[in-house]
């Protein structure tokens, strides 16, 4: 099948239903916790499950494959579907990365290691890496935790893959962040401090909130080929971290410790130069870079298009003089805006926020210009649609 690098029209006749992993402890009928546990390469879904990563294609109904830890995990699929309850599965989507001429996906699991003798049990993550050529595990490197540092607001569970940069992989676990070299499969660095999920790989750096001693966190750029920190931000209490672009961060909080004035700000990633600020959260709760030039961000029925070298906004909805309404925004990929309204789903170009198509057939979460990925309207199952020209 032809990849289609930019789709606009999705068959609804062609679905394939992925695995319960790909929404287990996200979505129910009650509701849904987005961003789902899943990344797409050529039409084949990679899931990050609290036990393991499953491997499912898109295009065609086939046997899924599962990659489990060495050791027993700190919870299990099974445990998320006995709750039932949205936004209790811990896994967080694996990254698709390239190494040495192959595509790898990246995902991350904490286990517990059990005692022996007089030596204590402990937990530790373990990072599984899947050869997307074959579908099978290509390698896999295990990191003991010891004991659990004080972070703020931080599981047992709690781990993420951040990202590839050179030979090294950036890996959360438990409010630590690590690197680990692809030829060794061993850590190869500790950062020191604890901090929030959701770090970043922008502008060659590993940027990232660290807490700090009264209680907040702060910006810190890291070197991600050693974790030596390269600059920090001491008079932003941060809240939210976004990638904006290849090379910028967006940061929202508390922007100033003399006057606590709430806002946003727009940082080089690689200096910390602030190239925009912006008053409140960014109007928005979440921000994504469109592959192209512009940073899309959403908030509670608002969308706002920003350059995203500038910071300065392009578009904004809803529109009251031009009788628009704000999509519920679903994906923002290769240059477009994919999402719904009450008409259905709807595709924008994100540069100038105009209509490119109303009838897309759905509203995908994802896409990689083989299918798109969203959730049926009947049972809520999470399905894969083929694209089309």
């Amino acid at each position: 099948m032809r990849e289609v690098k930019a789709p606009v029209h999705f068959s609804t006749q062609k679905a394939v239903a992925l695995p319960e992993a790909a929404g287990a402890g996200n979505i129910s009928i009650g509701g849904q916790q987005l961003p789902l546990p899943l990344a797409l390469h050529k039409g084949v879904a990679y899931i990050a499950r609290p036990d393991g990563m499953e491997i499912a294609s898109g295009v065609r109904k086939t046997d899924p494959v599962l990659l489990t830890p060495a050791h027993e995990p700190l919870s299990t699929l099974d445990d998320l579907e006995a709750t039932g309850t949205v936004g209790s599965n811990p896994a967080r989507r694996p990254v698709i990365a390239e190494s040495k001429g192959k595509t790898l996906a990246l995902s991350s699991v904490v286990t517990k290691v059990p005692g022996s003798g007089t030596t204590k049990g402990h937990h530790e993550v373990e990072l599984l890496v899947a050869d997307t050529d074959t579908a099978a595990r290509a390698w896999s490197a295990r990191i003991p935790l010891g004991e659990m540092q004080n972070a703020l607001d931080v599981e047992e569970e709690d781990t993420e893959v951040v990202g590839l940069y050179g030979d090294t992989v950036a890996l959360y676990a438990q409010g630590r962040l690590f690197g680990v070299h692809v030829d060794s499969h061993q850590k190869v660095w500790t950062a020191p401090g604890t901090y929030a999920p959701g770090a970043v790989l922008a502008g060659g750096k590993l940027v990232a909130l660290r807490d700090h001693t009264d209680g907040t966190r702060r910006p810190v750029g890291l070197n991600p080929a050693d974790g030596s920190q390269k600059w920090a931000l001491d008079d932003v209490s941060a809240e939210t971290l976004n990638a904006a672009s290849p090379s910028t961060v967006i940061v929202g909080g508390y922007l100033s410790s003399e006057d606590s004035r709430d806002g946003s700000v727009l940082l080089d990633a690689a200096s910390s130069k602030r190239i925009e600020t912006y008053d409140g959260i960014m109007a928005a709760d979440s921000c994504d870079y469109d592959g192209r030039s512009t940073t899309i961000c959403t908030g509670a029925d608002s969308v706002v298009a920003y350059n995203a070298q500038t910071g300065k906004e392009r578009w904004t909805l809803p529109d009251k003089s031009g009788n628009r309404v704000a999509p519920e925004v679903t994906l923002v990929r290769a240059g477009l805006v994919y999402g719904t309204t009450e008409n259905g789903p709807v595709v924008l170009d994100s540069t100038t926020g105009a209509d490119q198509e109303d009838e897309p057939g759905i509203a995908p979460y994802f896409s990689d210009g083989y299918v798109g990925i969203a959730v049926t309207d009947s049972d809520h199952t999470v399905t894969a649609y083929r694209t089309e020209n």
